[in-house]
């Protein structure tokens, strides 16, 4: 036990030296009279100036410190800033008996005044590459496969870390400045303060941040201020900010208004399951608030970031003034004020998802899935379902044109427009879509459709809206829809069957005028067109169609009351007022047509009625906005059903009516010399029939009478001659 004894003395006699020299160095030590020393090796070894112009403190006992002041380090040659760091202060002190147990309390850290200037020349050299040596991580192997551990993992922590504890942390005043030459890019932040609390493995310590940033061309200032618990688990690789609270105050050139928005969630990264989270997430900005989750997997490969994001009630309007843009003006001023989002996605490389898409503007409620693919090129797919929307409360106002059964005569306008129709050429080339759309009520046009289902296709400048089907007006409509922008001037066709649709109400709803013609009608036409403009498109436009109409009228036109009043002329008598409805009533109506460059020619319209039968004829000339159409017209019964005295000698006649004029001015007539030659023709044959019949009623009997005689005559030679020539046989 003797030497157990003297070589704890001798321990302890050791120890006190140690101690006894230790203080005697502190004592008689003096650091600052290293800083040239400190300076030439940092000078030999980056070939930079360090200047130390404060004082160096050190203390050992009972804390590690070091107190550093102003230092300063030069910049890299060729560069305009005269230090690349400097800094007014640094004290770090550390406890001095658990560096003895390898344990690390770091009692505080500070750090004052840093100025840091980053940059990059026009040639992409940075102002700290000479700083990394030889031996920086671009030397190193291109990938370096991490070494997984198991969770929990004590090794996976220093051991000189696994009870870190550090009174806390404090930065003020600090500045950095980024200046990259290429971008043209001049970024400062200045200043830059940070506060940690206590900061233990495991626990979660308080953190405050706040700096401004300012970026010079074009002019942006932002002041953000964040605080959260920081959470720190080495062992088990697993970090967060909880209760994060991170607000945004920027303003600028670029920005259309002053931008104050406030992030709250908890962020979280577990690095040994390479993922990350941001949980409870809640936006607010501009009186709009979302909420969600995110997270992304696989951080150190291609990541996959995937969430849910809602909003609450938005009104679209104020948002946009918000944002200093000028809400449109609408047709109907109470929409655009009530909308919300709810969207769940997921995003990896140049893969965007949306799986689950609602949105909500208005009384309108839109549900589907978007897949954008390839985001330098989009390769766009989607699938959407609306419930009901009516596209003309968002048109703009219609000013001053006749509003719907007001009788407002339209203004007077000369020939079709001429100006060009500005289309988006290079991105409808670029459009890669393909997707379908299905409505369950459309108002469009003032039309009102109903289970409208479409499918779009667009590739490299050619769009198809193909099959388009929808219910209107008691009937339905199929057809396609197609654009070809690949040339300068694209080109147009559209193909529709409608079948068993109310045509009257159509055309009510769509001009809001009294229809041309009414009836339940069967229309087909394959169309097709090319131009800038809608002049150019009508003197472009080529195709084909058929229509049948069944139980309707032709508005504009009452073919009983020209056939009345021409009738009235070419007996010398006045023509009589009517009240009847200006309309001709059918129970058919059937035609075909073809359109060459603008102008509609038919030549096989019936029509057919109680009354009437109709057969016409003729052209609308489209570009010249004029008609020249003949309809041939006979009686097939009395007038009485249109309000007119009986015409019964009118029955069977052909009575040609011409309808000429421009659309805005129809001229209609009755052709009164083919109709008086008709008459005379049939007066004429008549008359003939008259004298012949009287002619035969006189001269029959004279021609009987001497008929007779002559028969006698006849038999008296015929009599005489026998006679004789029995004679001569004897």
């Amino acid at each position: 036990m003797k030497w157990i004894k003297r070589a704890l003395v001798a321990v302890t006699v050791v120890l006190v030296l140690f101690v006894a020299l230790l203080i005697f160095l502190l004592a008689t030590f003096d650091p600052n009279a290293y800083k040239d020393r400190i300076s030439a090796a940092v000078q030999e070894q980056t070939g930079r100036e360090l200047t130390i112009s404060g004082d160096i403190g050190l203390s050992v006992f009972p804390r590690l410190a070091l107190t550093l002041g102003e230092t300063t380090l030069a910049n890299g040659e060729g560069f305009p800033d005269a230090h690349f760091a400097r800094i007014r202060e640094v004290d770090v002190a550390v406890a001095m008996l658990p560096l003895l147990r390898r344990e690390l309390q770091v009692e505080r850290v500070r750090l004052e005044g840093l100025d840091l200037n980053l940059a990059r020349d026009a040639q992409g050299r940075s102002n700290w590459d000479d700083l990394l040596g030889d031996g920086d991580a671009r030397d190193l192997p291109a990938e370096t496969p991490p070494v997984s551990r198991p969770p929990s993992d004590p090794d996976a922590v220093p051991p000189m870390l696994r009870d870190l504890d550090i009174a806390g942390v404090e930065i003020r005043d600090a500045r950095v400045r980024w200046r990259d030459a290429q971008a043209g890019t001049d970024l400062v932040v200045d200043p830059f303060n940070l506060t940690l609390g206590r900061l233990r493995l495991g626990q979660e310590t308080p953190l405050e941040l706040a700096f401004q940033t300012r970026l010079g061309e074009p002019a942006l200032t932002a002041a953000t201020h964040l605080s959260a618990l920081l959470y720190l688990d080495m062992a088990n690789q697993r970090y967060g900010l909880l209760r994060l609270t991170a607000a945004l105050d920027a303003r600028g050139e670029t920005l259309p208004a002053p931008i104050r928005a406030r992030l709250e969630g908890d962020l979280w990264a577990d690095l040994r399951s390479d993922m990350a989270k941001l949980e409870r997430l809640t936006l607010t900005a501009f009186d709009t608030q979302i909420t969600g989750l995110m997270e992304v997997e696989s951080l150190t490969g291609e990541s996959r970031v995937h969430g849910e994001l809602r909003s609450g009630r938005v009104n679209p309007r104020q948002l946009m003034q918000s944002l200093g843009m000028e809400a449109p003006e609408t047709a109907n001023p109470d929409v655009l004020k009530n909308a919300a989002l709810d969207l769940a996605f997921a995003m990896q490389g140049e893969h965007l998802d949306l799986s689950r898409l609602v949105v909500t503007l208005d009384e309108s409620s839109m549900t589907g899935n978007v897949s954008i693919r390839d985001f330098t090129t989009p390769v766009i797919s989607l699938s959407l379902q609306v419930d009901r929307i009516n596209l003309d409360h968002y048109l703009p106002p219609a000013g001053d044109r006749p509003l719907p059964d007001t009788g407002q005569a339209p203004a007077p306008r000369d020939g079709w427009p001429e100006e060009t129709i500005e289309l988006p050429l290079e991105l409808l080339r670029s459009l890669n879509l393909s997707g379908d759309l299905s409505i369950g009520r459309l108002v469009v046009g003032n039309l009102d459709l109903s289970d409208v289902m479409l499918e779009l296709r667009a590739r490299d400048g050619q769009m198809d809206l193909r099959p388009f089907r929808a219910a209107l007006y008691g009937g339905r409509v199929e057809g396609a829809l197609g654009l070809d922008a690949r040339r300068d001037t694209p080109r147009f066709q559209a193909r529709s069957d409608l079948q068993g649709v109310r045509m009257g109400n159509l055309l009510q709803d769509l001009t809001g005028e009294t229809p041309v013609v009414t009836g339940t009608a069967n229309l087909r036409f394959d169309l097709n067109s090319r131009g800038e403009s809608i002049k150019a498109l009508i003197a472009g436009l080529n195709g084909n169609g058929d229509l049948r109409f069944a139980d309707g009228a032709v508005k504009g036109i009452n073919v009983a009351q020209i056939i009345r009043d021409g009738e009235a002329r070419l007996r010398g008598r006045a023509v009589e007022p009517s009240d009847a409805p200006v309309q001709t009533d059918f129970t058919e109506l059937t035609g075909s047509f073809r359109i060459d460059n603008g102008v509609v020619g038919n030549q096989d319209l019936q029509a057919a009625s109680p009354l009437l039968r109709v057969q016409g004829r003729g052209t609308v000339d489209l570009n010249r906005e004029r008609l020249d159409y003949r309809l041939d017209t006979s009686l097939v019964a009395t007038l009485e059903g249109q309000g007119g005295r009986p015409l019964d000698d009118l029955r069977n006649v052909n009575l040609p009516i011409t309808i000429r004029g421009t659309f805005s001015e129809p001229r209609f007539g009755l052709d009164l010399a083919s109709v008086l030659g008709g008459r005379l023709d049939q007066e004429r044959e008549r008359l003939e029939q008259q004298v012949q019949e009287r002619v035969e009623e006189k001269v029959q009997p004279l021609i009987d009478q001497q008929r007779d005689r002559v028969q006698q005559e006849a038999d008296r030679i015929r009599d005489q001659l026998g006679d004789r020539l029995l004679d001569r046989l004897r």
